[in-house]
């Protein structure tokens, strides 16, 4: 089940005397602390990337910027490199706002790793906000052994208690943009492994000798982007798009529908502690470099991402990514090459069955890696697998200057047997065999590529100005699809002020979403509702929806009246202007 099928008939329109009431005692602890020295101004920053990386996160800075400071805040932004940004707030939760785009969320169980208390400390989008409220923790435990009505009025009680405790704010949902050449017969943006395989397919221009059978891919991004392909860290670069491309999991979405890939077939049974999925995996499966792959692998990927350690680490060091999905997996059993048995501690099929899209990974390759290199740090995490071995549709070349290579998998068992419902998908007939991606510093540098003809296809986060020079060029279209991805700003719950959920919600007050996304964004939905501003795309969500307060001001300026008469009844005061703690 996807979010897109859930009817919420219980979400209440008054969450906002539920929200005084669940910041009660928050205002005593404020004035406490002030009590013991000079009252100060209210300090916050705002990270996010540069302007020239994300032109998108960086405008929603700007109008967060100017609103803080019209509402009293000393704030101010502090932009930096998209990897260190990752690290920062990913990683060492070093921050007091950010913002970022989140590659979206595929299912209301994608909250639980995002916001329960369990996952504090852990690197990666796994509660990076120090966030932790035990009526959530139950919510999010009970999704487990729910499934149909049941679980649909435990997600509407759940999105209640989010907006009341708001530990990030969902601002719009981008449409993912691409340029491509106008010879390039593309109508919206590839999406996954099947998406890149029909690029080649395109009948190029005259110019096969300087291309050498390559369809050319511009991202945007510094140097290096892809000196690290490691699929289980966490991964600072943008790099998850090309990392789907070369590993597959045993279950793939495919325009929406759960697909067998891997696995041909699942049969479920109830167990002692929840459900019992026997998987059978496909017949004649291999690894890019030739090895075998069976169900020995996919046992071997439920234990590695559990403890990458396998056992030498008292307390296990889990791999970075995915941990909501390898939580529920209780048990892996090998029966034979072809089948394994997997053990859930959940009774809700619908998130057992998320596990099943994780990427498997060759034994031959990961077992090696796991020597303790640090603290809770093995080599799997550490290396930056800069030659993966996979088994998805495409397989590595080279990564050299700054670029990456990928060649169409011939091999693969999908190319020889098909997947239902692709008919001429996997054609014989003479095509291009190559993807091959180049990065440029700015969205800006990849349209130039487009307009001297050496790039085939851009992919960035075009925003106004960049859609503008697309448009003036003949030879250069724009394609657009709706993905669950979303801009948010993130909360740290150890700021003195931004603990305070009543702080946090009249801060996401002060973001004009429409302005925003009628102004500057192009393809584009605002963050409107009570399930939008928890990160679910509005046009994908049914049933009732309580819509958010309005901005209260004009044109993305705030009433500075309105906002600190709001902060004024929060408990907070003002002294010439400024906002005082």
């Amino acid at each position: 089940m996807t979010h897109g099928s859930i009817t919420r008939r219980h979400l209440l329109a008054g969450a906002g005397s539920a929200l005084a009431a669940a910041s009660a005692g928050c205002t005593e602890r404020l004035w406490s602390r002030a009590e013991d020295g000079a009252p100060e101004r209210v300090e916050v920053s705002i990270k996010t990337v540069p302007a020239d990386d994300d032109p998108m996160a960086a405008t929603i800075v700007s109008q967060l910027e100017a609103n803080l400071r019209r509402a009293g805040f000393d704030a101010t932004r502090e932009p930096m490199e998209k990897a260190e940004l990752f690290r920062e707030v990913l990683v060492d939760r070093e921050f007091d706002v950010f913002v970022a785009r989140h590659p979206g969320l595929d299912d209301p169980d994608a909250l639980r790793p995002l916001l329960h208390s369990r996952f504090v400390g852990e690197q990666g989008w796994q509660n990076p906000f120090s966030f932790s409220d035990p009526t959530i923790d139950d919510l999010l435990d009970g999704q487990l052994r729910r499934d149909g009505t049941r679980r649909q009025e435990s997600i509407a009680e759940l999105l209640e208690r989010f907006r009341e405790r708001l530990p990030y704010a969902a601002v719009a949902f981008p449409d993912r943009l691409a340029a491509k050449a106008a010879w390039l017969d593309l109508s919206e943006p590839p999406l996954g492994p099947l998406g890149y395989l029909k690029l080649l397919w395109n009948d190029p221009p005259d110019d096969e000798d300087e291309r050498e059978g390559a369809i050319r891919i511009g991202v945007s991004g510094r140097e290096g982007g892809f000196d690290r392909l490691n699929p289980i860290a966490v991964d600072v670069r943008d790099v998850g798009e090309v990392l789907d491309l070369l590993y597959d999991p045993l279950v793939r979405d495919v325009d929406g529908d759960r697909q067998p890939w891997l696995a041909t077939d699942i049969e479920w049974a109830e167990a002692s502690a929840g459900l019992e999925a026997t998987v059978t995996i496909r017949e004649g499966a291999t690894w890019h470099d030739g090895e075998p792959l069976d169900a020995t692998d996919v046992g071997f990927t439920h234990r590695f991402l559990q403890d990458t350690s396998l056992g030498e680490s008292d307390a296990g060091v889990p791999a970075p990514r995915y941990r909501g999905r390898t939580t529920v997996v209780e048990d892996v059993d090998v029966r034979d090459p072809q089948t394994v048995v997997v053990d859930f501690s959940v009774t809700s099929r619908d998130i057992a069955w998320r596990s099943f899209s994780l990427p498997i990974l060759p034994a031959h390759v990961w077992e090696e890696r796991s020597a303790l290199v640090g603290d809770q740090r093995t080599e799997a995490i550490a290396t930056d697998n800069d030659e993966p071995v996979g088994s998805g549709l495409f397989r590595f070349v080279d990564a050299a200057a700054g670029g990456l290579t990928l060649e169409e998998f011939g091999e693969h068992v999908i190319r020889r047997e098909g997947i239902p419902g692709h008919p001429g998908t996997f054609d014989d007939e003479d095509h291009l065999d190559r993807l091959e991606f180049s990065v440029s510093p700015t969205p800006s540098a990849v349209v130039e590529g487009l307009g001297d003809g050496t790039v085939d296809l851009g992919l960035a986060p075009f925003g106004a100005g960049t859609v503008e020079l697309i448009a003036e060029e003949d030879a250069i279209d724009l394609v657009s699809r709706p993905t669950r991805s979303f801009y948010l700003v993130g909360f740290s719950d150890r700021h003195p002020a931004l603990g305070n959920p009543r702080v946090r919600e009249v801060i996401s007050r002060l973001i004009d979403r429409e302005h925003l996304v009628e102004e500057f964004f192009e393809h584009a939905e605002p963050a409107r509702s009570t399930s939008a501003v928890a990160g679910f795309r509005p046009s994908t969500w049914e049933g009732a929806d309580p819509e958010l307060p309005s901005f209260v001001g004009d044109d993305g300026e705030v009433d500075e009246a309105w906002a600190q008469t709001a902060f004024e009844e929060i408990g907070y005061r003002y002294e010439d202007g400024q906002l005082i703690s």
